[in-house]
């Protein structure tokens, strides 16, 4: 129902034409009609009336929106960095002059206000992903990762950036598998939120296929039988499927190290076992996380074999 020019002014202008049409209609609710106007003439007036119902229930809920939109716009401006420097509007802080110490000191005053707003936010947005950082020296910021599977913490994993100069990880506690060198290179000295959400990624990653594989072998001991090889990261893994005298040898390969199911399956089957079969494990694989790729794949040989 938003216009396509015109601005909001003009939009909001139709509504409170189209309101004002709207009740001086409903403000006459018994037309005087001719004697003999017949029933066709009542129901198109009915209809009318309907349709006029429904436009004011559609206007009534824009208004609404376009309120709460208003009400989170004066929100933000409450925060905005112009309550910080009073009643100054932009033209004015442009031609803003620091002439006395006391000038000096609101001005220092306002911009440490502004600049701990950004670093809470900043804070407060790593903390949902996960993420909380301490300072540890002038030169040293600790950062914590916290992994999570399912909606439950796992464990944490830490690392030392030096900010000196160039930042630089000096010591840490991630798995030596993690593509650490190459997203330092990549993202650390140029864009370090990318480079924090990265290294989460990847250790959120690692923690999930890990986890997936215990679930599995918890929940399919009959059909996982024997062990299951992993590689450090569990982007790797060899598995055995036995059901009804029949053995799959199944390798799954997950690339790149953020994927949580694998991209490349490898099945090799006995010569009881037929292409429709393999198709079939290989899709469960491809599609469902391992748990529940292990479920369907018993439930399918069970009662196909």
């Amino acid at each position: 129902m938003r216009p396509e020019k015109g601005g909001m002014l003009e939009f909001l202008q139709q509504l409170d034409a189209k309101a004002t049409k709207l009740t001086s209609y409903h403000g006459n609710d018994s037309p005087q009609g001719h004697p003999g106007e017949g029933q066709g003439q009542r129901q198109e007036a009915e209809g009318q009336r309907t349709s006029d119902d429904d436009a004011v229930t559609e206007m009534e809920t824009m208004i609404q929106h376009l309120q709460e939109k208003k009400k989170q716009l004066k929100q933000k401006l409450c925060t905005g960095p112009k309550q910080v420097f009073g009643s100054l509007d932009n033209k004015k802080l442009r031609r803003f002059k620091v002439k006395t110490e006391a000038d000096r000191a609101c001005v220092r005053r306002a911009t440490d206000y502004i600049k701990q707003r950004k670093a809470e936010e900043l804070k407060k947005a790593y903390s949902f992903a996960g993420i909380s950082m301490a300072r540890v020296s002038e030169s040293c910021v600790s950062v914590t990762w916290g992994t999570f599977y399912s909606g439950q913490y796992r464990e944490s994993y830490q690392a030392h950036i030096n900010v000196s100069d160039s930042l630089k990880i000096d010591q840490h506690t991630l798995p030596t598998f993690l593509p650490l060198e190459e997203l330092s290179s990549a993202h650390l000295n140029s864009d370090l939120k990318r480079f924090l959400w990265a290294v989460g990624d990847h250790l959120n990653a690692y923690v999930s296929r890990r986890e997936q594989l215990e679930q599995a072998k918890t929940a399919n001991p009959d059909l996982l039988r024997g062990e299951v090889e992993a590689s450090a990261g569990f982007d790797l893994l060899k598995l055995t499927l036995t059901a009804q005298r029949q053995q799959f040898n199944t390798t799954l390969v997950y690339k790149g190290g953020l994927n949580t199911r694998p991209t490349t399956v490898e099945i090799q089957a006995d010569d009881l076992s037929t292409e429709e079969t393999t198709d079939r494990i290989q899709e469960a694989f491809l599609t469902k996380s391992l748990p529940e790729a292990l479920t369907d794949i018993a439930t399918y040989l069970n009662s196909s074999l």
